[in-house]
């Protein structure tokens, strides 16, 4: 077999009646992206799981540097989910953060509550971010329902690093009602923001529910011992952080956490790894597994198949293979019995070479995998190679 060789980026052509909200349903965002990245870069990168009809990487206004965000439109929407599978993957040596995007739709809706007119400007508290979030960031995720005044982004004086909670200001609080009711426990970087409003009068409890505890320290909101300890317990989960001991004691002979519930010691690098890995699932995709133009013997795809199931039967088994013999990525699905064993497929095969070529592996959401292979659905038996 030849290697595979990549062509030149064919030229853009429009898709006409294409309405926005299509386009949003094809459409992926992009973060933590490496300062040099270029748009070929993405393109290269999302190939692997579906054609890229268009990239845009945001930049600053005035510098003209990327803002370490974008925005990938693929031609197919069934390439969404495998892009967000990719998330965790590396590209030039950063992991990289893939999610789903609601700009267009979130535009629209703006726009429309823009129409009806608003109540002037409003103040949104918004936390529980994880401390790799810049205000760049958080303007991309914002901006699209509506202009925004202001953002300030809380730090630390200390360390430089950000404390995880900040402020943004819409010029329009209808906009900003709208970000609110779409954002609020949105999964960003793997933990769900809090978005609530920021009044000049709120009481204790109502603040309580959302504010981080520096914040809470500003305002000087009494909580109480326990109501302290419980936020703290709460807060330390998934920052790498360990809760003091005399504190657990006292949240377990109060009651007010379960034992299994306080977080344990865990490193810092390690817990600043977890939002950068992707969602594991009982299935995956391989691509790059063969090249279609070159592949002309007869029972070729059969040989593919065996050698898929012979490596997974090293790392738990397979119950599912389906050869995709007509795409141009060379991609093989594949369906394990437990997701242990799908993780074990992946971290031997993704990278490794294949017939002169790299071999990618993404987790394919398990609905997602159902839907395109119902017969998927009851596969329970180990598939063993078809050659004796």
């Amino acid at each position: 077999r030849s290697p595979f060789k990549k062509d030149k980026s064919p030229v853009r052509q429009p898709i006409d009646n294409i309405s926005a909200e299509e386009r949003d349903a094809r459409t992926v965002f992009c973060m933590q992206l490496a300062a040099r990245i270029r748009p070929r870069d993405l393109e290269e990168f999302f190939s692997a799981v579906g054609k890229v009809h268009d990239v845009r990487i945001i930049s600053d206004r005035y510098s003209r540097r990327s803002k370490g965000i974008a925005y990938v439109e693929f031609v197919e929407s069934s390439s969404v989910p495998l892009a967000i599978g990719l998330t965790g993957q590396r590209v030039l040596g950063v992991p990289i953060i893939v999610q789903i995007s609601q700009a267009e739709k979130n535009r629209a809706a703006a726009a429309m509550n823009l129409q009806k007119g608003g109540a002037g400007p409003m103040r949104l508290y918004v936390g529980s971010l994880h401390f790799n979030i810049t205000e760049d960031m958080l303007r991309g995720i914002f901006e699209p329902f509506g202009r925004i005044e202001s953002i300030q982004l809380m730090m630390d004086s200390e360390t430089g690093r950000s404390k995880g909670y900040g402020f943004i200001s819409f010029a329009d609080a209808e906009c900003a009602k709208k970000a609110l009711e779409q954002l609020n426990g949105f999964e960003l970087a793997g933990r769900p923001m809090k978005v609530g409003h920021v009044t000049e009068r709120s009481d204790a409890s109502s603040a309580s529910s959302f504010l981080d505890n520096d914040e809470l320290e500003r305002t000087g909101i009494d909580l109480g011992t326990t109501g302290r300890l419980q936020l703290m317990a709460r807060l330390a989960e998934g920052t790498g952080l360990q809760i003091p001991a005399a504190a657990k004691q006292a949240l377990q002979m109060s009651g007010s956490l379960p034992f299994a519930n306080l977080p344990g010691a865990v490193s810092a690098s390690s817990a600043m790894n977890l939002p950068t890995q992707p969602l594991a699932t009982h299935c995956l995709q391989l691509s790059n597994m063969f090249n279609p133009q070159s592949e002309n013997e007869p029972g070729w795809d059969t040989e593919i198949k065996d050698d898929v199931i012979e490596e997974c039967n090293k790392h738990g088994g397979i119950v599912h293979i389906y050869v995709d013999k007509n795409s141009p990525q060379g991609n093989v699905y594949v369906k394990c019995p437990t997701i242990p064993a799908a993780m074990a497929a992946v971290s031997a095969l993704h990278g490794r070479w294949f017939a002169g070529k790299m071999i990618t592996a993404a987790y394919v959401p398990l609905p997602t995998y159902h839907k395109l292979f119902p017969d998927a659905v009851t596969a329970i038996q180990l598939l063993m190679p078809t050659r004796r």
